[in-house]
């Protein structure tokens, strides 16, 4: 995988599920796509510019009244036919000049939707229906939104992958077999999200396809196939995709992204797919529990370095990291450096094995992991879109049975900053080595060559065992190097 500039999403970091591991995301069978919202029905649909005076149409016809903005849509020179069809009958009528169409009287259940409407309008072909009982249907156009930034060419934002800040109904084109175009959306509040493609099922000719990604603008990971979910005729070669998405208020800014392709069956590119991110409903999940964790250990400042120290960091220079290098000394309440034969005289007073105080690196950056120092980790990534990495989302509390967000900004930026020393090192203190040990882990600075991400330990050729990831950030003074 090509690898990108990395800060890795919190939401991505906790959990695997959208748009991620944060919750986001899940798939369903038989969705029912619905109407842009953006788009609000007339007062009296039959005679909008005259309320008081509505239409009488012949209830026994059916009918189709197309609406743009909330006006009865004029298609001037374009023919447009409105189209009723069900597995035995189709019914073709032009649109007239006033946007109407009527069928006349009609028998049974009929899909409805529109032949030769201008491509700088869309609609959903899927969503309208006329029955026995609904003889009336009112088509909704809309039209295209274009994105913020990027040509959609890539799967990360250098690449060109297009930027959406909101929702509404976008169109990929795609212009060969297999290509795919890349879009990243940022939610800007909690809800229940839906991303549905607007292909017609009728016509049968175009499957449209839905890839999604975990992770953030900066890792993005595990793509997922999504071949349904939205409307298909039975048997059909069209398969509508329908992806829902559950983002909770401790999600909102973080990123997701989606690729759309899709299948020919006469395999006639270029083609295009329209699809619609949709803002469905709130939505507010157990995982909106944010606690701010202050310390309880950070008592002591750490010592200045001494003229004929230096800082010798965790990994003792192998790329290893390793647990049984250090053990944590119940007399001083730190973690130090531990070596049995070469601290066996007790030179630093802590007893046999024990060495230097360990320390934390707080307000720079180490050699192992270049995304961020963990001072300036409450804010990283791009200046549009930025994470507080001293959150630990999604955090599970076994004695309450649910989860929390744990927000350790305080937590490092005040209380164990206040307690370092002038080159920004604190001491291991048990709390803050479990916090190391959650950021590491939480944030996926190892995964096993699975998706390595630029900036981490994994990526600049460390390794570590599972109890042994804290140990990323620090370091201790030695007299003997």
């Amino acid at each position: 995988m090509k690898k990108k500039l990395l800060t890795l999403l919190i939401a991505a970091l906790c959990t695997v599920t959208l748009f991620s591991g944060c919750g986001l995301g899940s798939f369903v069978t038989n969705g029912k796509p619905k109407p842009p919202p953006s788009v609000e029905e007339p007062d009296n649909p039959d005679n909008p510019d005259n309320p008081e005076k509505p239409e009488e149409p012949d209830n026994n016809h059916y009918t189709v009244s197309v609406y743009l903005n909330n006006k009865l849509f004029e298609p001037g020179d374009t023919d447009i036919n409105v189209v009723w069809r069900n597995d035995s009958n189709v019914k073709r009528v032009p649109l007239g000049a006033n946007g109407k169409a009527d069928a006349g009287e009609l028998d049974g259940d009929y899909g409805v939707y529109l032949e030769g409407l201008p491509s700088n309008y869309t609609y959903n072909p899927s969503a309208y229906k006329a029955t026995d009982e609904s003889r009336k249907v009112m088509i909704l156009l809309t039209t295209i939104r274009k994105p913020e930034s990027g040509d959609g060419k890539g799967l990360y934002l250098s690449e060109g992958c297009y930027v959406l800040k909101y929702d509404g109904t976008y169109r990929a084109n795609i212009s060969y077999d297999g290509e795919k175009v890349y879009y990243e959306y940022t939610p800007t509040m909690s809800g229940f999200y839906s991303v549905t493609s607007w292909v017609n099922a009728y016509e049968d000719e175009i499957n449209p396809v839905l890839i999604t990604y975990l992770g953030s603008h900066a890792y993005k990971y595990n793509p997922q196939t999504l071949d349904g979910g939205g409307f298909a005729l039975a048997g059909g070669f069209t398969k509508n995709f329908r992806y829902e998405c559950k983002v909770d208020k401790s999600e909102v800014g973080n990123s997701f992204t989606i690729a759309v392709t899709a299948d020919c069956k006469n395999a006639d590119y270029p083609v295009y797919i329209d699809f619609a991110i949709t803002y469905e409903g709130e939505y507010e999940s157990d995982y909106s529990d944010v606690r701010v964790i202050r310390a309880k250990e950070a008592k002591l400042k750490a010592a200045e370095k001494k003229p004929n120290e230096t800082f010798v960091y965790a990994d003792l220079g192998t790329k290893v990291f390793d647990m049984a290098n250090y053990s944590y000394c119940e007399d001083t309440g730190f973690y130090h450096r531990y070596d049995e034969q070469l601290y066996a005289d007790d030179p630093y007073g802590y007893g046999a094995g024990f060495g230097p105080i360990l320390c934390c690196v707080i307000r720079k950056k180490v050699p192992c992991y270049s995304v961020t120092s963990l001072y300036e980790a409450n804010e990283v990534g791009l200046p549009e879109v930025c994470f507080n990495y001293l959150q630990l989302a999604k955090c599970w509390v076994e004695e309450e049975s649910k989860y929390a967000t744990f927000d350790y900004t305080l937590f490092i930026r005040t209380d164990y900053n206040g307690k370092t020393n002038t080159d920004g090192v604190c001491y291991v203190t048990q709390e803050l080595k479990e916090f190391l040990q959650m950021f590491a882990s939480k944030h996926s600075l190892y995964t096993d060559s699975a998706g390595t991400a630029e900036g981490t330990p994994e990526d600049m050729g460390y390794f570590a065992k599972q109890d042994a990831l804290w140990l990323f950030a620090c370091g201790y003074y030695s007299e003997n190097v």
